[in-house]
């Protein structure tokens, strides 16, 4: 398995499923509001709870676990014989969703609110897609393109 340095902060070379379930657990483990959402009866609730109390420190930490979480996926695409790019197609829009919750509920952004409501189903099933496709699928058999 890869040390955790490379395993977090490294967007080069590919990663196994096991190596991602650790890194995944353990992103999980140090965010505050995956941990409380998986104990609550309503995580969406919880979440939204979380956010609005804790503000930028919470947008904060959130953009600093993106991180390490984006370079263990990116890894684990290159295992599966795809580009590190794909992740953007999860990321971008949640990380736009995430800025609207943490920036408050400003005049200006209530339409954006209206939508990101709808869209936050959207990236749960994008969300779970991923989960699917990095945690289950095996990678490719021999080098690909992406060893290092």
């Amino acid at each position: 398995m890869a040390n955790p340095l490379r395993l977090f902060f490294g967007f080069q070379g590919r990663i196994g499923r096991a190596a991602y379930w650790i890194g995944l657990i353990a992103l999980v483990a140090v965010s505050p509001f995956s941990f409380w959402a998986v104990l609550s009866d309503n995580p969406f609730a919880e979440v939204m709870s979380l956010t609005r109390d804790t503000g930028l420190a919470g947008l904060g930490w959130s953009l600093a676990l993106l991180y390490p979480l984006a370079a263990l996926n990116t890894k684990r695409l290159h295992d599966l014989g795809q580009s590190g790019l794909l992740g953007l197609l999860f990321y971008a829009p949640a990380a736009i969703t995430a800025v609207t919750f943490f920036t408050g509920w400003h005049p200006e952004v209530d339409n954006a609110l209206m939508y990101a409501q709808w869209a936050a189903w959207w990236f749960g099933a994008a969300g779970l897609w991923f989960l699917v496709r990095l945690g289950f699928y095996r990678g490719t058999s021999g080098p690909n393109k992406y060893d290092v």
